[in-house]
């Protein structure tokens, strides 16, 4: 049996999620020594990069682009990386498990730049799946727990890197870079987003740092191949098979994926708070299936 584009929609944006949610493991080491975030990110985009045309070419996909593709491709890559920088940013001023799961914002966005500005139609369906999920991640930000959040500059920075990531998948949506390839417009979004991160590092920091231990090494590779090459790649997949809004919804496995890293590797605690709040954005994603499969089938 062929499997239906909405299930490969669904599959593709799962996916995204749950690897992008394994930023946390492969940046923290890296931090911790003493690498600063412009850096990092030059060399996530930047090895990303290279993974992306790798497959181009043994799928035989010329990277070439015409200057009106490329001007868009300066935009997506200026608003991935804002967000990109803000997210990790974010880790300096709070738990990287909190910090993740705070940037699951971006549904709410999502949603709502696409209904103020293009008319999408928002369902009630969808609507209690959101609040679902974004009391969810009330419940596991720690907010429900001690009546704050950690630390008012991290969730800035969180939520800027949530807004900005939603109008990465609204503008991919929208724009004509729906007809381009998903490896040649990832490839295109982490190159330029390289030059655009080296310039901001040289200029700032005076310098991009080198890599001088093989851990740095291996977990930037890490970093470049799982939740950026992949990530990304699934993404533009999922968004052209389901749409933004229904990626951003299923994108709760991110804040999943993030909470099980901080409880797994870094030691983080599984209280009864953390447990809600993963039972609510399971019932929230699960609403969402169930509503399309429904209205599909």
């Amino acid at each position: 049996m062929k499997m239906s584009n909405t299930v490969k929609g669904f599959g593709n944006a799962i996916i995204s999620a749950a690897t992008f949610g394994l930023i946390p493991l492969f940046t923290k080491p890296v931090m911790d020594s003493g690498m600063v975030t412009s850096s990092i990110l030059v060399y996530r985009f930047g090895f990303g990069a290279l993974v992306m045309l790798a497959l181009m070419f043994f799928n035989h996909i010329k990277p070439s682009v015409n200057k009106d593709e490329l001007w868009r491709i300066v935009f997506l890559a200026a608003i991935y990386t804002v967000s990109a920088m803000a997210l990790i940013e974010s880790y300096n001023y709070m738990d990287t498990g909190i910090a993740t799961t705070l940037m699951f914002s971006y549904p709410i966005f999502t949603s709502l730049i696409m209904t103020i500005f293009f008319g999408e139609k928002f369902s009630p369906v969808t609507a209690i799946a959101i609040i679902l999920a974004v009391v969810g991640v009330f419940f596991l930000s720690g907010a429900a727990e001690n009546g704050n959040v950690k630390s008012a500059v991290g969730l800035l920075f969180a939520i800027i890197s949530g807004f900005a990531y939603s109008c990465y998948m609204v503008s991919v949506n929208v724009m004509k870079v729906r007809q381009m390839g998903s490896l040649k417009l990832t490839f295109w979004v982490l190159l330029v987003g390289t030059f655009m991160l080296a310039a901001y590092s040289m200029t700032t920091k005076g310098s991009i740092q080198t890599i001088s231990q093989p851990l740095q090494f291996f977990s930037l590779l890490g970093l470049a191949i799982i939740p950026t090459a992949v990530s990304n790649l699934t993404l533009i997949m999922g968004i052209k098979q389901v749409g933004s809004t229904m990626c951003a919804v299923l994108g709760a496995f991110e804040p999943l994926t993030a909470l099980t890293v901080g409880i797994l590797v870094f030691g983080e605690p599984m209280t009864i708070y953390v447990a809600i709040g993963f039972l609510l954005i399971i019932i929230s994603v699960t609403m969402i299936v169930l509503k399309n499969k429904k209205k599909k089938g």
